[in-house]
């Protein structure tokens, strides 16, 4: 049985998310600053539902909720999506290495996506180096900057192709299921996994 299960963000979690993102531990790592403004959050919250390419879900351990795991760009037509999380709970900051692995044996083998993007910050060395144990390469004609805080910011490109994650086999037993029932543009699934 897995430690994390994942379920689908509510309009309740509004709060909780966005005292989460205001931390500066997670916001350092975000291409934008979140103000205190929760009809804002809520607001975003319930667009997200009806979005064709994003989506998101709240990381439990033990049914408490302890981080965000979100797809973005998601492009179904082409296979590919980028994706990022967060551990929003300072005692269980030690799991966030283990999270990665449940999404992309959703994506690969559930949903059968060919590719998985990401971009990180330059200096956020904790995450290259996991992206690169997980398989990610370098597409540094992809890489941008973006400014912040009056600071530009490198943003470093990596992908993960299926064809590589498929070598990866002692990832391979990290599975769960990622709920989409709210999520309205949802893709059609050609497989689903279940316990």
């Amino acid at each position: 049985m897995t430690p994390f299960t994942f379920r689908e963000i509510n309009i309740s979690d509004a709060r909780l998310i966005l005292n989460w993102r205001r931390k500066p531990r997670i916001t350092r790592f975000q291409n934008t600053d979140m103000d205190d403004d929760i009809d804002a959050q809520t607001k975003w919250l319930m667009s997200c539902f009806s979005k064709t390419h994003y989506y998101h879900w709240i990381i439990e351990i033990q049914n408490n909720p302890v981080g965000l795991i979100n797809l973005a760009d998601f492009d179904y037509g082409n296979l590919v999506t980028s994706w990022g999380f967060y551990i929003g709970e300072e005692e269980r900051l030690g799991f966030g290495g283990f999270i990665p692995p449940f999404l992309y044996n959703y994506l690969f083998f559930d949903l059968e996506l060919e590719k998985v993007t990401a971009e990180v910050f330059s200096m956020n060395d904790s995450v290259i180096s996991l992206h690169k144990l997980h398989g990610y390469t370098f597409t540094p004609n992809l890489n941008r900057k973006i400014l912040k805080n009056d600071e530009q910011i490198n943003l470093i490109a990596m992908e993960l192709t299926r064809e590589i994650w498929t070598e990866k086999v002692r990832f391979h037993k990290y599975r769960a299921d990622f709920p989409m029932q709210y999520w309205t543009k949802r893709p059609l699934i050609s497989k689903t996994y279940t316990e």
